[in-house]
């Protein structure tokens, strides 16, 4: 299985647009230490032709522009693209599908609370629902046109996205990661951006996969606060913390296989790779996601 990390950063990338946190003024600045990042999306592989995207981040026109591996063939709108899973409808997780309405050529999957959600709040995403499927939790699937990636989406605490509070209620289906599993070598691949705690079926998954992408929004439970006096905290934002009592660092050090954090917020002092706590995170045998990492499984 190939991977292309193609995002890394939670909403807003970094630098944000709109804020002057001391990462997005030094990322401004081309801080070395410091580099620019998009909003979280990974691509994924069987054999490096045909490609399928987890999660379609609003910075998905460069993401692609700086990917080879999915640019059509010259002459031609044939993009070796196969499907595009949807593991919520955060808006850092579906915006991207606007900029791809030119032409469906692809696949869209989410759960049923995901499509309905989005279609039916949302007048301009009803253009993609030709191309939308959905998958209930629990059941296997291919991902890719030849079948040798099977997936499974699976629920993971959460929260019902911040848009959608006042036209849906939570659901299993609002929240999922992904177990992604290679039919030839058998490596396991789960993909958790935005979870709120690691339950057990969780982190049965966790343990269970050659390689783990999991929720990194935030290092400690009151991050923002530094920030942005009366800001919530991090559980109530519905992601997990690296650090504290609730943290994920601990659990995932104790972990094997491949670890990532992905979906860092701008504010997140792993992003600075001077830092201390990007220190104490490599030393527990965790990676934190960079824009444009390859690597296989």
């Amino acid at each position: 299985m190939k991977i292309r990390i193609l995002g890394s950063c939670a909403g807003g990338g970094l630098p944000q647009w709109n804020c002057g946190c001391p990462n997005c003024v030094r990322a401004r600045a081309g801080d070395e230490d410091l580099p620019t990042r998009t909003q979280p999306s990974i691509a994924v592989s069987a054999d490096g032709t045909r490609w399928s995207i987890l999660n379609a981040a609003p910075d998905i026109r460069h993401q692609l522009a700086d990917f080879p591996g999915l640019h059509p063939r010259p002459g031609t709108r044939d993009l070796p693209l196969d499907t595009i899973l949807l593991t919520s409808a955060e808006l850092d997780h579906a915006l991207g599908l606007l900029i791809l309405r030119e032409a469906l050529c692809y696949r869209i999957v989410s759960t049923p609370w995901v499509r309905d959600t989005v279609l039916e709040s949302n007048a301009a995403f009803r253009l993609l629902e030709p191309a939308w499927s959905v998958m209930p939790l629990d059941r296997p699937f291919p991902l890719d046109g030849d079948g040798r990636l099977e997936a499974r989406l699976f629920p993971v605490p959460g929260k019902v996205p911040g848009w959608a509070r006042e036209v849906a209620k939570p659901h299993p289906e609002m929240c999922a990661a992904l177990r992604l599993t290679d039919t030839g070598s058998g490596a396991r691949l789960v993909y958790a951006p935005g979870v709120k705690s690691l339950d057990d079926a969780t982190w049965a998954e966790i343990q269970a996969a050659r390689c783990a992408f999991v929720d990194g929004t935030f290092f400690t439970r009151d991050e923002l606060l530094a920030h942005r006096p009366g800001a919530p905290d991090a559980i109530a934002m519905g992601h997990l913390p690296i650090t504290g009592a609730e943290g994920s660092l601990e659990r995932l050090a104790s972990h094997t296989g491949r670890r990532f954090y992905i979906h860092m917020n701008n504010t997140n002092p792993v992003l600075d790779r001077s830092s201390p706590e990007l220190d104490r995170v490599q030393r527990a045998g965790v990676e934190v996601a960079m824009d444009g990492l390859e690597f296989e499984l």
